[in-house]
């Protein structure tokens, strides 16, 4: 399939197969998904090369016969694969004796929003050109220091879209397309071993591989060295960008959405009004901002896509629904359907029944650059990096969390002192939004569908 043509394509099967479906039976409601991606990836990792180049394209129908709701899928997009998904999910709805309380029908017929922006000349990479800047990549970093010894690289481009059928006269369609580049980079010294990594990732032109090599080994080779902090208390932290976006992806990414929204289990299931974070806070899902690597027109069952406030000026301001959810609480779908979606990829979008999710979670950027939120610290404080270990493992009804930083630095009376062995923080993730002390200017945005300056928090328990 051609990228210019293919949401026209995807309309045209799409229509044709909701005929078919709907000619079983007239008082029955249907509902058919198509998805086309083309990926192309590239890496190389101690010297081994792998390349992968190929589309996936699958489809899936939901069949309703009251509250009764079956659901099949299966690979290919052609007009007979889809029939014989509308003939399982038709049976099904037809076999089960089960009955969805809260379901009142598909997403209804409205209005599509904008795609997001999206360069042609990432239609032109190939796995030749991907592994040239992997190449590239791993050159430049090995440039830096000897002790930087374990060097990967990747780096990938895809384009695609999707459509949605439905029988209350819904068809619509969507297409996107991005690219991105990352560096791995593992220092070693003696007995010790610290990584680092950096990325470029966009939607808006053909990612940049200069600096990456070079700025992960200079951080790899930076971490030796580090001490043990030999100490247990409360004391500030400071989340640097990437970081900062996980605690954000790994708490209100969890409970502001539909479903725990609606059973109860969300701490702010009832606190819409209230403030539940630092004046400084606030925080926006965005479906729609162009340069967002989730911006589509349409969200995975045909609403248009948005954007929505979830905490400004530290109130909360809203959640995040797809149809099911939103019915189910009383207001409308805010474009947040998502089907197999989670931060880090999730499963194949036809093969999964469609959930809620975010689209483009954006912090709004303070007024402090990092050396700031350094130098503002009296006492001490741990700078974190990187990925924590263990960041997603979270009580969702509480917002308690441990983790393990295992790039971290000890910062003490404005200075940064010198790295530090594995640090445990644990808290709640509610009561960090209080304590922000700082947000920094340095937003950026990561390939995990969020954009975050960092975050300087106070109160933390630290154990070193």
């Amino acid at each position: 399939m051609d990228y210019d043509s293919l949401k026209d394509e995807l309309l045209s099967i799409a229509d044709t197969g909701l005929k078919y479906a709907a000619s079983l039976d007239k008082s029955a409601e249907f509902e058919v998904f198509l998805f086309v991606q083309s990926d192309i990836e590239a890496g190389i990792n101690q010297g081994v090369v792998t390349a992968k180049d190929g589309i996936v394209m699958g489809n899936a129908v939901r069949a309703a016969r009251g509250k009764k709701v079956g659901f099949a899928c299966g690979s290919g997009i052609d007009a007979e694969r889809v029939r014989l998904s509308a003939d399982e999910a038709f049976g099904i709805a037809n076999s089960i004796d089960v009955e969805d309380e809260r379901f009142e029908g598909f997403c209804d017929s409205g209005a599509s929003g904008k795609e997001g922006n999206f360069a042609k000349e990432i239609l032109e990479l190939g796995t030749e050109e991907l592994l040239r800047s992997c190449e590239e990549i791993i050159k430049e970093a090995q440039s830096v220091d000897e002790r930087a010894k374990i060097i990967s690289a990747d780096a990938s481009a895809s384009w695609g879209g999707y459509a949605v059928a439905n029988t209350r006269g819904l068809l619509l369609g969507t297409s996107y397309g991005d690219n991105g580049c990352s560096a791995n980079v593992q220092a070693i010294e003696g007995d010790e071993r610290k990584g680092a990594f950096e990325f470029d990732v966009t939607r808006e032109r053909v990612f940049e591989t200069s600096g990456l090599g070079k700025k992960a080994a200079e951080e790899a080779v930076a971490l030796l060295g580090a001490k043990k902090l030999d100490l247990t208390t409360k004391m500030q932290t400071i989340w640097t960008p990437v970081p900062a976006s996980l605690y954000v992806m790994s708490s209100l990414g969890q409970s502001v959405l539909g479903q725990p929204v609606v059973e109860g289990i969300s701490p702010l299931c009832d606190r819409i009004g209230d403030r539940i974070a630092h004046e400084g806070l606030t925080v926006v899902d965005d479906g729609q901002k162009p340069s967002g690597l989730g911006t589509n027109a349409i969200d995975h069952e045909g609403n248009a896509q948005r954007r929505n406030p979830i905490i400004e000026k530290g109130v909360l301001k809203g959640f995040l629904f797809n149809t099911y959810f939103g019915r189910a609480f009383g207001v409308d779908s805010t474009g947040n359907c998502g089907r197999g979606s989670s931060p880090f990829g999730g499963s194949t979008p036809y093969e999964s029944t469609p959930g809620v999710a975010p689209k483009w979670f954006e912090v709004s950027p303070g007024k402090s650059s990092e050396e700031d939120l350094i130098s503002s610290v009296d006492e001490k404080a741990i700078m974190v990096k990187g990925f924590p270990l263990g960041i997603f493992h979270t009580n969702v009804s509480t917002g308690e969390f441990s983790i393990v930083a295992g790039e971290a630095y000890l910062v003490e009376k404005g200075e940064v002192k010198h790295p530090v062995q594995p640090v445990s923080i644990a808290g709640s993730f509610y009561d960090g939004f209080k304590n922000l002390t700082g947000i920094g200017n340095d937003v950026l945005p990561m390939p995990w569908g969020v954009e975050s300056p960092a975050l300087a928090i106070d109160g933390f328990s630290i154990v070193g």
